[in-house]
C-alpha cells in the first residue's frame, strides 16, 4: 500500500531543489555576463560570448533568457536584490549615524571579497543613455537606494542627531551621499596607486559624519 502521506510530502521538497538548481544556473549566466559585459562591452559582446564565459550551452542561456539584452537587463535586477540584501545591515541600527558607517563598511567589504560588478556600473549606465529599458531598471535601482538613504538621513534629522542638515534638502543629501558611494566603484576600476579604496572610505565616511554631526572623527 502506498504512503501517501510520505509521497505528497516528497513533491515540494523535489519541486524546491530544483528550483535551486535552476537559480543556480541563472547565477551562473548572469556571473558570466558581468565579466563579458566588463571585458567587451555590451555592443561588442554576444551570446556566444556569454556560453564561452559560462561554459553552458547556449540552448540553457536561451531556455532562461530570450536574447543578449534579456541577459544584461536579468544582470541589474540581480543587483538589485544584491543591493536590498546589503542594506538590511544598515537599516537595523539604531542610530542614524552607524547606519551610513555600517553602508561603508558593507560597500568596503563588497569590494575586498568580490568587486567584479562594480566594474561593469559605468557600462550600464552608458546603456541606460540610449536604451529606455536599462534606463528605468537602473533608475529603479537607485531610486530604491536613494530612497532608503533618505530615510536614514531623516531619521537622523528627527533625532537630532544630524544637527546640520535640514529635512527639505534629505534629497540633495542622499543625492551627495551616492556619488561618494560611487566613487568606491571607481577605485575598483582604475585600482589607483595613490590612494588606498579601503582609507578612502574610512576618511570619507568620517568627513561626512563629521560634516552631519560634529561628533565624527576629524
Amino acid at each position: 500500500m502506498i504512503n501517501r502521506d510520505v509521497f505528497f510530502t516528497f513533491r515540494p521538497t523535489s519541486r524546491f531543489m530544483n528550483k535551486d538548481i535552476q537559480q543556480s544556473k541563472k547565477n551562473a549566466i548572469l556571473n558570466a555576463a558581468i565579466k563579458v559585459l566588463t571585458n567587451k562591452g555590451y555592443y561588442s559582446s554576444t551570446i556566444d560570448d556569454i556560453v564561452k564565459e559560462s561554459k553552458m550551452s547556449k540552448g540553457a542561456i536561451y531556455h532562461y533568457y530570450s536574447s543578449k539584452k534579456d541577459v544584461y537587463l536579468a544582470v541589474i535586477e540581480m543587483w538589485e536584490e544584491h543591493t536590498q540584501a546589503l542594506l538590511a545591515p544598515a537599516a537595523q541600527e539604531e542610530s542614524s549615524a552607524d547606519g551610513i558607517r555600517t553602508l561603508f563598511n558593507l560597500f568596503k567589504k563588497q569590494l575586498k571579497i568580490d568587486g567584479s560588478f562594480f566594474n561593469c556600473l559605468p557600462t550600464l549606465w552608458a546603456i541606460a543613455r540610449h536604451d529606455k529599458d536599462f534606463k528605468e531598471a537602473m533608475q529603479k535601482v537607485y531610486n530604491r537606494f536613494q530612497k532608503f538613504i533618505e530615510l536614514i538621513i531623516l531619521k537622523g534629522i528627527e533625532s537630532k542627531e544630524f544637527v546640520n542638515l535640514r529635512a527639505e534638502n534629505s534629497k540633495t543629501s542622499a543625492l551627495s551621499l551616492i556619488l561618494n558611494f560611487e566613487g568606491i566603484f571607481w577605485f575598483n576600476i582604475f585600482h589607483s596607486k595613490y590612494v588606498d579604496a579601503e582609507k578612502y572610505i574610512d576618511e570619507i565616511s568620517n568627513y561626512i559624519l563629521y560634516a552631519y554631526t560634529q561628533e565624527g572623527k576629524k
